[in-house]
Formats: structure tokens, sequence, C-alpha cells
């Protein structure tokens, strides 16, 4: 059963982030301390934790609310009090923003205690990259779906694994199609098996890990985002605020930092 949501009053202090990031495909973590914030709203499910005391988050329609942990449905007008905090992001249409979108009532779910730590023990790291552990923790019949086995002559999975470590951002779903030699239809159906989300979304955030890994370097953000198949700085920030609701700025020294 989820935790109550507790009202607070509501406060703007200013203070920047400090902490490490990972990103995955679909998903980005950030541990440590969250900085200021203004409300806003991503394409992307957001996992608030605390790590020994409650979280605050304001949620537009509910007012600012604390528990153990907060999930916030994709696309929930929001702002998450600045203090120490997990935070995982899960794209909404990967399998496991699929499957935690329906358990968020009016946008939200409180987590107990017990799950909060239960999450905190499979927090993702860079020795151990994978959500379903965490999906686990938040338990109520919610384990991740096995990956669907790739044939070592899977022509679609070649594609998809060099995609990882390309440099240029030209490709379209008809020409990734070409590359594998099947039809668009069935390289899009055979993508969504394979890593548990559209093609469109997955590159996305391939290209947003790419610049903000490469800009972490310290390579100039315009560089980095041209690099990636942004078409400047400006059109980088644009998706990091849709998507995250904050600067790249903010994520390229938490990946400085590490995870």
């Amino acid at each position: 059963m989820s935790a109550d949501l507790i009202p607070l009053d509501r406060r703007r202090p200013r203070t920047p982030w400090r902490g490490g990031a990972l990103m995955g495909a679909g998903w980005a973590t950030f541990a440590g301390a969250v900085g200021d914030n203004r409300e806003h709203a991503h394409h992307a499910l957001q996992l608030v934790v605390g790590e020994t005391t409650d979280v605050a988050v304001w949620i537009r329609g509910r007012g600012e609310v604390q528990a153990p942990a907060v999930l916030l449905d994709a696309d929930v007008v929001h702002r998450v009090h600045p203090g120490p905090a997990y935070l995982l992001y899960l794209d909404r249409e990967s399998h496991a923003g699929r499957l935690l979108s329906p358990t968020c009532v009016a946008g939200a779910r409180g987590l107990t205690s017990a799950e909060r730590h239960a999450v905190l023990d499979a927090w993702p790291r860079p020795s151990r990259l994978e959500l379903g552990p965490i999906l686990a923790a938040l338990g109520q019949g919610l384990p991740a779906s096995p990956p669907v086995a790739a044939p070592s002559d899977d022509r679609v999975q070649r594609v998809l694994d060099s995609l990882v470590t390309r440099t240029t951002w030209e490709g379209t779903l008809t020409s990734l199609a070409a590359e594998a030699a099947i039809s668009p239809s069935r390289f899009r159906h055979r993508v969504r098996e394979l890593i548990g989300m559209p093609l469109l979304p997955y590159l996305r955030w391939l290209r947003l890990r790419q610049a903000l890994t490469v800009a972490a370097t310290g390579e100039s953000l315009t560089r980095a985002a041209q690099d990636a198949g942004f078409a400047d700085a400006a059109h980088l920030t644009r998706t990091m605020q849709r998507h995250f609701g904050v600067a790249p700025s903010d994520v390229i020294q938490a990946l400085r930092q590490g995870g």
C-alpha cells in the first residue's frame, strides 16, 4: 500500500545541484543534493527517494507533499524540494515506464519506508546497470519482463549494437532498416522486442547520453550537441528541459562526479 502524502508549507530556497549521475537506455539516475528547480513537467516518470528522511515534492493540484519516496507520472507539473535525494527518470514509452505509470493515482504515488529501503538496495550502480531489481522493489506484481534473446546472427541487434558507439546521427528508420536488410515496419517491431521501447525515444536517449558525456569531458556544449545530432546547444537544452526538467550543465557536472 502506498504511503500517505502529507502537505507541507511551500518554500523556494536557491541551492546548487551536487551529486553523481548515470544514464542508460530509457533511464537516468541522480544521487546527491537536489538543487533549485522551477515548477516543470517532463515526458518521463520520475522517482524521488529520500536516503534517510522523507522527500518533499510540490505537485500541481495537490500542493507540496512529503513521503519516504514519491513516484511522479510523466507530464505532471511538479517541483522537487532541494535536499539529499536519489532521482530515477524513466521514459514513458519504455517497458518500465509503461508498467509503472498506471500505479500513479492523480499523477503520483507515495512509497512506504519499506519500499524506499528496497528501492535503495536495488539502486543502479556502474557495476549493475539494470532496472529489474527496482521494478521488483516497487512490487505490486511489477516484475521486469525478461529480455528477448537475440540470435547471434540477428541483424537488427547488430545495428542496435553499432548505435551505441556511433558518433554521427544521420540514420532514419528507413536507413537503419536498410542496414539490417529488412522492412522498416519489421525493424521497428524487432527494436521494441529487443530493447523494450520504440526506436525514436531510444535514439533520443543515445543522443542525449552522447552529448552530455562528451561535454562532461571538457568539450564545448555546442560542439557536443552538434556531434550528437542536435542543431545547437539551445536545441539540446530544450530537449533536456522537456524530458528531465533540468539544464544540461546540472547533468554534466553530475556526470563528472560519477555515480
